[in-house]
């Protein structure tokens, strides 16, 4: 995995249509405090970052597509939350391995229309396979996410950036082993956007 291509795309991509996702991960953050409304949002912003990935035109009314799925993210979310409060009731680093594992998870619930169990099957078995390419890229992505934190209103900024290089990190491993992970329909537009 070559993380500084991850970032130097997830830039391109970022930068592109900054405005579109600074709004909609501030409609995405506004809505999640009603909590119920929370992972098809999040469902939603991947959705849209794919699309901006694949150099189709985002809208913000994007953000709203998860609610059309919205069943599948929310068996996704408790699914993931259980694993990782079970992680975490275990001395913490299990908690720790598990969301590592997991970070390929929501991408692959956007991009294949898996499932929520299908794509954190498949997210585990992805990390595990490319664990230690995996490990840098969530050090990376919690030290920015971590920066967003700190920063007033910095995190407007940090959420789709992190969406954005999940999910291209998400789809060079599914095309770098297309015998070992389902195909991708038709992402070798990935390269479009460079």
């Amino acid at each position: 995995m070559d993380h500084e291509q991850i970032f130097s795309d997830t830039w391109k991509v970022f930068k592109r249509d900054f405005v579109t996702y600074i709004i909609a991960t501030l409609v995405t953050t506004i809505g999640s405090t009603l909590i119920i409304t929370a992972a098809p949002l999040f469902y939603g912003l991947y959705y849209m970052v794919l699309k901006g990935i694949r150099g189709e035109e985002i809208e913000i009314k994007d953000v709203f597509e998860g609610f059309n799925h919205f069943v599948k993210s929310w068996v996704f979310f408790i699914v993931a939350a259980i694993l990782l409060m079970i992680g975490f009731m275990l001395l913490v680093v299990p908690g720790i391995v598990i969301g590592i594992l997991l970070i390929y998870a929501l991408p692959l619930l956007v991009i294949k229309e898996y499932g929520g169990i299908d794509a954190i099957k498949e997210s585990i078995e992805i990390a595990r396979d490319n664990f230690v390419d995996t490990l840098i890229l969530a050090i990376v992505l919690w030290v920015i996410s971590a920066i967003g934190g700190y920063v007033v209103v910095g995190f407007l900024i940090t959420i789709p950036i992190v969406a954005i290089a999940e999910t291209i990190a998400t789809m060079r491993l599914i095309e770098s082993c297309p015998d070992e992970y389902t195909e991708v329909a038709e992402d070798s537009e990935i390269e479009e956007f460079v």
